[in-house]
């Protein structure tokens, strides 16, 4: 279809059919296109609630919904460090497992090949036939170098927790940042309990928001006050914003 002949039905267009063809005029940055696809839009006149009041509710659903995107990010880490610590023991005795089977299995093998390197027949004393160091006089070296590799599981399996810890409190201090800079933003603002406004926008955030507080009373957390601080002023921007605008 030529473009004259596209012109002359724009008024036969659905309100999809307009929508989606200025939206690929504007993609391909056809300005003009664009302007007559709007400017041959039907108009029509509505009844609506006063802006003021049907504004503030536009304001609320969409600096609700923005802030809990926000914190979905790091509630999100928060939840993944917790599934975590689940398999920290279990992933610890694998590796117990898996080290001590390794060493043993290298012990033996370098002692049967230095034994028959020296020229010697069977097995070597420390050792029966089954692969298992004897006990006495003989295996206390093999004993002194378990101990020291009990001691290297124990020591580097236990830096994944303190890991986990370190990771939880910078995690749990963002997110806790961004709710208190919300929370003055309503108190102050809009002279409203953040938990209500929260509830109204996001609800099913409310009860994550509820285990953010209780985690950071458990860590004794205090907010960041600079996140806190700009997070509140782009909140109270926006929100006047949206008051002068009246939508």
């Amino acid at each position: 279809m030529s473009k004259n002949g596209l012109h002359r039905r724009y008024d036969r267009l659905t309100p999809e059919e307009r929508f989606r063809l200025d939206v690929l005029a504007t993609a391909r940055g056809d300005e003009q296109e664009s302007e007559r696809l709007v400017s041959s839009c039907p108009r029509a006149t509505y009844t609506m609630t006063e802006r003021g009041f049907g504004g503030r509710w536009s304001g609320t659903r969409e600096l609700g919904m923005r802030v809990y995107i926000g914190l979905c990010g790091p509630l999100g880490k928060l939840e993944m460090i917790d599934a975590f610590r689940e398999l920290v023991e279990p992933i610890r005795s694998l590796m117990h497992d898996a080290a001590f089977k390794a060493y043993f299995a290298g012990h033996h093998s370098g002692s049967v090949h230095a034994w028959e390197h020296a020229g010697r027949s069977g097995t070597p004393p420390m050792w029966p036939e089954e692969g298992d160091p004897k006990e006495g006089e003989e295996d206390r070296a093999v004993l002194e170098d378990t101990e020291h590799l009990e001691w290297k599981v124990e020591h580097y399996g236990g830096a994944a927790p303190e890991l986990m810890d370190r990771m939880e409190r910078k995690v749990a201090t963002e997110a806790l940042s961004i709710w208190e800079g919300f929370a003055a933003f309503c108190r102050e603002d809009m002279n409203l309990s953040p938990e209500k406004v929260l509830k109204v926008t996001v609800q099913p955030g409310l009860e994550r928001i509820e285990d953010l507080k209780v985690r950071a009373e458990r860590l004794e957390l205090e907010p960041d006050p600079e996140i806190t601080a700009a997070i509140r002023n782009g909140l109270t921007e926006s929100w006047s914003v949206a008051l002068e605008r009246g939508v």
